[in-house]
Formats: C-alpha cells, sequence, structure tokens
C-alpha cells in the first residue's frame, strides 16, 4: 500500500474531551467537511498521516510519502486566494489526487473573478494530477476557463459511503409515505445556513413551518453556534448571537435564546456519530449539502434545498432529492414533501455508474481502493 499524505482533520478522532475553538479548527472551520473526509478516508487505504490545515511542510511529504490525497470543497472561491497551497503542492513534486473540488458562484454560469493565486492551484492541480475529481459542470467550465482540462465530473465522494445498492428506491418509498403525516407528527432533522442573514426572512417561514412538530437544527458554523450547540458559555453581546435571537426568538432575551439552542440544536465532530444520530428522524431538510447528504445516507429521506452553484452542480450530477429555494415559502413539511423531486431508481443507476468512474480514477494513482467501493463499482 501506498504512503498517503492526507490534507484534511482526521475523521476517527475523539473530540468529546476537546475544547470547542481546538475542534472547530481542526474541522477547518465547518463541521461540514467531515462528511467527505470520513468517506475519502475510507474509500482509500494505505498508511496514512493526517495534515489539518496547510501548515504541513513540503519537503517532510515529498520524503516521507507517495502520494496526497486532497479532499477538497469549495476551493475555486472569489473570496480565497490559494497560492499558499499551490506552492506547497508544486513543492512535493507529489501525485496529488484531489476529490470534490467546486467552483463557488451565487448562480451558475455567472461570471466571477478568481484571483490569481486560485487560478495558479487550479493549474498545479492540473500538473500533478492524473484527473482532479470535481463536483459538478459549473466547476468543469471554471476550471476550463484556466486551460486545465484534465477533470472528471463525479459529484461528492460522501455520495457513496453507504453502498446500499437500493439506497434511493429505499428512501423514496420513505418519502412517499411521509404524505401521510400532517406537521405535527414530522420529526424533522433541519440543515441550513442559520448564520446567512441573505435567508433570515425564508427561515423565518420555514421555522414556522417545522415547529409544528419536534425538530433539531444541526449547527456546522460559525463557531458561536457550535460552541452553544455544545454546551458551552458564550457571551451574548456577539453579532452572530445576536442574529441567532433574533431569527429564532425575536423580542425576547437571550437566556431564551440559549434555552432555545440547548433544546434544538446539535453539532457533530464525527461522520459515523452523525449518521447515527439522524436515523431517528422523519426527514431531512436544508440547504446545507452535506448534512443532508449525510442523512440520506443513512437512509432518512432527504430534500437538499438549491440556492447557489455550490449546491446545484453536486443535486444534478448525483440526481438528489431536490425542491426549490421557493419551497422555503410553502405552508407545511408535507408540501416540501410533495414537491420534492426525486427518482430512486434513477439515482441508483447512476450512482453506480459515478462509482465506476471514480473507481477508474483512483486506479490510475495505483492506491488500494477499499472492497466494498470496488464491488460496488462492479471492479471486485
Amino acid at each position: 500500500m501506498k504512503r498517503i499524505a492526507f490534507i484534511g482533520g482526521n475523521p476517527n478522532a475523539q473530540s468529546f474531551n476537546s475544547s470547542t475553538e481546538a475542534e472547530f479548527s481542526r474541522a477547518g472551520n465547518n463541521t461540514g467537511n467531515y462528511a467527505f473526509w470520513n468517506a475519502v478516508d475510507r474509500q482509500i487505504l494505505g498508511s496514512k498521516e493526517y495534515f489539518e490545515g496547510w501548515g504541513f511542510s513540503p519537503e517532510y511529504l515529498r520524503d516521507f510519502f507517495d502520494v496526497v490525497v486532497l479532499p477538497s470543497s469549495n476551493f475555486i472561491h472569489p473570496d480565497r486566494d490559494m497560492g499558499v497551497l499551490a506552492n506547497k503542492l508544486e513543492k512535493t513534486g507529489l501525485p496529488v489526487i484531489s476529490i470534490g473540488l467546486g467552483a463557488q458562484a451565487p448562480k451558475e454560469n455567472e461570471n466571477v473573478v478568481f484571483k490569481p493565486g486560485t487560478i495558479r492551484f487550479a493549474k498545479v492541480l492540473s500538473e500533478l494530477s492524473e484527473k482532479i475529481v470535481v463536483r459538478g459542470e459549473h466547476t468543469a467550465s471554471v476550471l476550463d476557463s484556466f486551460g486545465v482540462r484534465n477533470v472528471e465530473v463525479l459529484g461528492c465522494p460522501s455520495n457513496f459511503t453507504n453502498l446500499n445498492p437500493k439506497l434511493g428506491v429505499e428512501n423514496e418509498v420513505k418519502m412517499q409515505n411521509l404524505l401521510d403525516f400532517d406537521d405535527s407528527e414530522f420529526s424533522v432533522l433541519v440543515n441550513i445556513d442559520a448564520h446567512r442573514r441573505k435567508f433570515s426572512s425564508s427561515y423565518r417561514k420555514f421555522f414556522e413551518m417545522f415547529k409544528k412538530g419536534s425538530f433539531e437544527i444541526v449547527c456546522q458554523n460559525p463557531i458561536e453556534l457550535v460552541s452553544m450547540a455544545r454546551g458551552d458559555v458564550w457571551p451574548g453581546d456577539n453579532s452572530h448571537i445576536l442574529h441567532q435571537a433574533s431569527l429564532w426568538c425575536p423580542g425576547e432575551d437571550l437566556s431564551v435564546l440559549r434555552k432555545f439552542v440547548k433544546k434544538h440544536f446539535v453539532t457533530f465532530f464525527n461522520a459515523a456519530a452523525w449518521m447515527e444520530y439522524a436515523r431517528k428522524f422523519d426527514i431531512s431538510v436544508g440547504t446545507r449539502l452535506h448534512g443532508n447528504m449525510l442523512a440520506f445516507q443513512a437512509g432518512v429521506p432527504s430534500s437538499f434545498v438549491s440556492h447557489d452553484s455550490r449546491t446545484s452542480e453536486l443535486v444534478s450530477v448525483m440526481k438528489l432529492p431536490t425542491c426549490s429555494w421557493e419551497s422555503l415559502e410553502m405552508e407545511s413539511i408535507r408540501d416540501v414533501v410533495s414537491m420534492t423531486n426525486f427518482d430512486g431508481g434513477l439515482y441508483d443507476v447512476n450512482r453506480k455508474f459515478l462509482a465506476k468512474k471514480y473507481v477508474d480514477v483512483l486506479n490510475s494513482y495505483g492506491v488500494t481502493v477499499c472492497g466494498d467501493l470496488l464491488d460496488f463499482a462492479g471492479n471486485g
């Protein structure tokens, strides 16, 4: 097996006895990163060392490893400069397996300007990679504009977490059964960008829907919410906290918000624990793709609300269940269920097709692919 430098947090690390600040930093300031770190860690076998952040020594990687595995997020972002990572990867001289790379824009096909360091990062990846595994056609188009064309559009590796070949069909049946529920009967796992102020009015209306039954809100960031969800004490004069108070408990003092968060917010620094917890809910709904994906992979019917290029291209490539942003304006969770577009059979067939292409990419690097994924893709 190859010696692997894994650029990302160790998805098997324990967090219960560590501070929120340390764990949030380890999570790359977004706990949703554990969804794809966990997937890639299980899919590619070898002798691994985990490098949290970009503080690694290129010389150390060059001398002690055979390949760099880079589980990627929306690195191609107009507000990011990826030049530092580009320089470090180039200095290693090692092949890089970049998986799940995404380009960020408010809408697909919307022209945005990227920083020179980010464009250079894409070109360095191209030079060091057999193929760059990207999230969707939008990302492929952006990279093409940089002159980078050795890409494979495969969505997110978290799509191959639960390799039940009938996962889509089974989740579709469960979703259809929810049409017999009324709103007071639903147990909803809510995955939303609760800190994003531009969504506040829609979230308030959404809240009116899911509060009729039981619900919990998965908190991925910012640190203020993650801290309160873990039971930490946080000062109340922070802008994030004040925004949450106006969103969930308008007109109330901060003590009401703290009780609300303690009762309804939950956070995770481990994908397996996240999935296990998600199993008890009837449905997962929201704008957070990785939160919904982990629930979906746990066998929970989910509705992915697309609102930007990042989520839209992933939902499209993987054939995930989706409802429009306007669904947040509906009056009931049952309405969301009825308006969610999903073909479970198509999802299952498409996922097997994507898995075959994914395994072909991994095999081109000579790494050891886990047996379950090989079998699922038909390569076992």
